[in-house]
């Protein structure tokens, strides 16, 4: 009698097993993993290849902007400033003015 309870208990058991398996179930979001909305070419270029461009033209933008910084922080005038003025009219002598 007791073997046929325990036998009974392990076949609905396996029954009931055998319904529950399926896909596994989540309760949160996953944090990584592919999107759950379909992404057109673009975007996946864009969120592929737009990060990588950033990071490549970055650091040659703020190599180039040294120089401005540095006469920024040295409390210089900007370079466009420093050129030199446009001499007066009075230098600019026309010989048919003679």
């Amino acid at each position: 009698n007791m073997i046929t309870l325990v036998r009974r208990h392990l076949l609905s058991n396996r029954k009931s097993m055998a319904k529950t398996q399926g896909g596994p179930v989540r309760s949160f979001m996953p944090v990584a993993g592919p999107p759950r909305f379909p992404m057109s070419t673009v975007q996946r270029l864009i969120f592929g290849v737009g990060p990588l461009i950033l990071m490549m033209v970055i650091p040659y933008w703020s190599l180039l902007n040294l120089p401005r910084w540095s006469r920024m922080h040295l409390g210089l005038p900007p370079e466009e400033d420093e050129e030199e003025p446009a001499p007066p009219p009075e230098a600019q002598e026309d010989p048919k003015a003679k």
